[in-house]
């Protein structure tokens, strides 16, 4: 802990955190639009419905009782930035997708997975299948193919573990695990 925050905690000064914390345990927080998921480890989500879609908006610290943006109203992400993106990784993708990596959108589903370790996996849609364009009547299909980057974040919602492309379901194990390195290494829990 920083002394600054040692000196606001002496003095019953919150922070931020903590603050969002308190708001997002009240009741408006508790029906829908919003809908809380418990994801282990102390931590749980806040999703809010957007277009018809559950978002994971809110990311909640039970042990430390703070609480972190980590999408926004505008569907960005917050605690993403464009030097957590493994640009190599992505350079074979669609120009399309790659600028809704650069612009953090996380318009399309996506979901923070359940703390283990510390450490959350975060898929990352940046292009949906073509179904996802399709009407009720099945007008508006395309032939896109779903694209989702992961990466890896610690209870703040800090990237530990850069959004990449993966090849197969093996690397995220790989990926998992230096982030649980980094995370115990940091302290960054």
């Amino acid at each position: 802990m920083r002394i600054f925050d040692k000196i606001n905690k002496i003095l019953g000064i919150e922070s931020p955190e903590e603050k969002l914390y308190k708001k997002l345990n009240t009741d408006e927080y508790k029906v829908r639009p919003y809908e809380y998921t418990d994801l282990g480890e102390g931590m749980g989500v806040i999703g809010e419905t957007m277009w018809g879609w559950w978002k994971h908006r809110f990311l909640l610290n039970h042990n430390t009782k703070c609480a972190y943006e980590f999408m926004n109203s505008d569907q960005k992400l917050v605690t993403v930035t464009q030097d957590d993106i493994d640009w190599d990784s992505l350079k074979d993708l669609p120009e399309d997708a790659q600028g809704r990596a650069r612009a953090l959108s996380f318009h399309f589903p996506s979901f923070i997975r359940q703390y283990k370790n510390g450490v959350a996996q975060v898929s990352w849609q940046i292009n949906p299948d073509g179904r996802y364009f399709m009407d009720e009547d099945g007008y508006g299909m395309t032939d896109d193919e779903e694209i989702e980057i992961y990466g890896f974040i610690d209870t703040k919602g800090n990237v530990v573990v850069n959004f990449k492309n993966i090849n197969g379901y093996s690397e995220l194990g790989e990926m998992r695990q230096l982030a649980e390195e980094r995370v115990k290494k940091n302290c960054r829990v």
